[in-house]
């Protein structure tokens, strides 16, 4: 996986628990994901984000945290790309705080799924 980006965790955004709000993490989350398949097709347009699937919110994340968020590109249809997802404590690694798959289409000028010509090697 990638390293692509890292959040720091402020007062403003913890839930009522004490936590972390789930709602910011799964927007980092999702983020990450785009960065992810820009960087993979060194382009950040005509991609459109249409699923995200399995997302586990695996441990609490406290107040100070700073989450590393990695990302590795899991399939290649013909006009989409899955990107899987992960959140780590950036001080302690082995804490996976959250995973998830995230699945973008190409599309062309007008909005329909078109080819995105990225093919992944068989393994």
């Amino acid at each position: 996986m990638k390293i692509i980006n890292h959040r720091y965790v402020r007062m403003e955004q913890m839930n009522h628990h004490g936590s972390l709000y789930s709602g910011v993490l799964t927007d980092w989350m999702t983020e990450t994901a785009f960065f992810g398949v820009a960087q993979t097709l060194n382009r950040r347009d005509n991609m459109v984000m249409c699923a995200v699937q399995d997302f586990r919110f695996i441990s609490p994340v406290s107040l100070g945290d700073i989450l590393c968020f990695q990302y590795e590109l899991v399939k290649a249809g013909r006009t989409s790309l899955t990107i899987a997802v992960e959140a780590r404590d950036m001080l302690n690694p082995e804490t996976l705080f959250a995973s998830c798959q995230v699945v973008f289409v190409n599309t062309d000028e007008q909005g329909k799924s078109a080819p995105h010509g990225l093919t992944l090697p068989s393994v």
